[in-house]
């Protein structure tokens, strides 16, 4: 056999489960979104159509959780950027401890998600929490989770501690592997570090502020094991991300063709604001 044959004879295992795993639950979706499927149904579904997409669309406490975690990913990817492009500077040069400055500043990628909601919800609880207890050391007192602003900095707080890390190591392999001619000339030319960072630093990791971006809005917006284990969703509903909202409606009410619908129209949304967002950056010269 020819070797170029082979070399795509070799990839058709690895294709086949790429599909399996992507194409089939995609036209399952669809079919979900198009019937009406619960735990009672679920064996002899019944046709509805868009049905499910027009309760979507006209339910007021998802366009709440989708107007939530559009602030949510608004505030912490720029948050998360300025912060790691930050660091990465500031640690971009020789000096001493620095390897274990890094790993420091790595360490909380290790902890998964849910650990640190656990953790997050341990040291915020009024009773036996850390936070509250230094506060009330200081002759104050605060109860945390029982009101919209605090539960929702509370979850900013918590991806800006877990995911700037992620955002400081990509801009620091990035400064890395920024050529050294453009520096060298303008510190021939006596440029101050304001202009170097922004005529010559800034402007050649825009292509890499630009993915980590997408990147961060992209994780922020699909946020769930946060809010599900450190507020629930509370108080009330004023918390309840998007992905939380698909939850409920798919594994507590049961309403798997409903679940399937939003999440499709969830899918709808994302690239439309990507789409719209991608042009506005063009259009300010921004990439």
């Amino acid at each position: 056999m020819h070797t170029t044959k082979i070399k795509y004879f070799l990839i058709l295992p690895a294709l086949a489960i790429l599909l399996f795993l992507t194409l089939y639950p995609t036209i399952f979706a669809y079919y979900l979104s198009l019937h009406n499927i619960t735990v009672r149904t679920f064996q002899n579904p019944k046709f509805v159509g868009i049905d499910n997409f027009l309760q979507v669309a006209s339910n007021n406490q998802f366009w709440y959780s989708v107007g939530l975690t559009t602030l949510y990913s608004s505030i912490v990817t720029p948050i998360e950027i300025v912060i790691g492009l930050f660091l990465a500077i500031l640690l971009n040069r020789e000096m001493y401890g620095k390897r274990i400055i890094i790993t420091l500043i790595l360490a909380p990628l290790a902890i998964a998600p849910s650990l640190m909601a656990i953790m997050a919800k341990l040291m915020f609880n009024e009773f036996v929490g850390l936070v509250p207890y230094i506060l009330r050391y200081f002759g104050t007192s605060f109860a945390f989770f029982r009101d919209f602003t605090s539960s929702f900095s509370i979850l900013i707080v918590i991806d800006i501690l877990q995911w700037t890390p992620f955002v400081f190591i990509i801009f620091y392999s990035g400064l890395q592997a920024l050529p050294r001619e453009p520096y060298e000339a303008a510190l021939i030319d006596g440029a101050d570090p304001r202009r170097v960072f922004r005529h010559i630093t800034l402007p050649l990791l825009k292509p890499l502020i630009l993915l980590v971006s997408v990147l961060r809005v992209m994780d922020a917006y699909k946020v769930f094991e946060y809010v599900h284990i450190t507020t629930g969703g509370g108080p009330g509903f004023s918390t309840t991300s998007a992905t939380l909202f698909v939850y409920r409606v798919g594994f507590i009410h049961g309403n798997f063709g409903l679940a399937a619908a939003t999440t499709l129209f969830l899918f709808y949304i994302a690239i439309a604001g990507s789409t719209i967002g991608l042009r506005i950056l063009r259009k300010v010269r921004i990439i």
